[in-house]
């Protein structure tokens, strides 16, 4: 809870992450003791104002670079001493931002989208069913498996209509964001032969 805690960014609004740091690193809490009037006392008021007044600093890259993690510049007014000054602050990128751009990427690479015979996991999870098996006729959204991922259970569907050619998970198989799952083949009709 400590860790999770020190992690919270918030700015601009007071809160009480400084309080419950306070709270949960104080030894009796730790040892599990009885704590009455410790909520209210004026230790735990410091030591919460302390947490609470903490900077969050990024470690320099040993060339003296930012971290690699993506981040934006941010100008904004400040008051220093009576004194309005500008000050550049650079913000992390939010890690679902990154997450994004590899999707856009996997999309740009025709990976399991439509025109392709692989049908991939959106998601890392576990496969709790399968629920086609090679040589099966599938058309476009019919459930091929279903993964869990996060207790949620996700349908995993085809993408266009065609015949599973392989299937490549079995029930309680780990997979991957991008792990292939299945393989389509087209399911366009054949030519008819011409007549002489």
């Amino acid at each position: 809870m400590l860790r999770a805690l020190g992690e919270f960014e918030i700015g601009g609004v007071p809160s009480l992450v400084g309080f419950h740091r306070a709270l949960l690193s104080h030894p009796s809490f730790v040892a599990g003791e009885t704590c009455h009037g410790l909520v209210e006392s004026e230790e735990l008021a410091e030591q919460a104002q302390r947490f609470s007044h903490q900077a969050t600093n990024l470690a320099p890259a040993p060339d003296g670079s930012l971290p690699s993690q993506a981040t934006r510049s941010l100008e904004t007014m400040a008051e220093v001493d009576g004194r309005r000054v500008t000050v550049r602050v650079l913000v992390p990128e939010p890690g679902y931002r990154e997450l994004a751009r590899s999707r856009r990427e996997r999309a740009a690479s025709g990976a399991g989208g439509a025109g392709t015979d692989a049908v991939v996991s959106p998601m890392q999870g576990t496969v709790l069913d399968v629920k086609v098996a090679a040589g099966d006729a599938v058309e476009t959204g019919h459930v091929i498996c279903i993964v869990e991922a996060m207790k949620m259970e996700n349908e995993v569907a085809a993408h266009r209509a065609g015949t599973v050619a392989h299937v490549s998970v079995a029930v309680g198989s780990a997979v991957t964001i991008g792990q292939k799952i299945c393989v389509i083949e087209s399911a366009e009709p054949a030519q008819p032969a011409d007549n002489l």
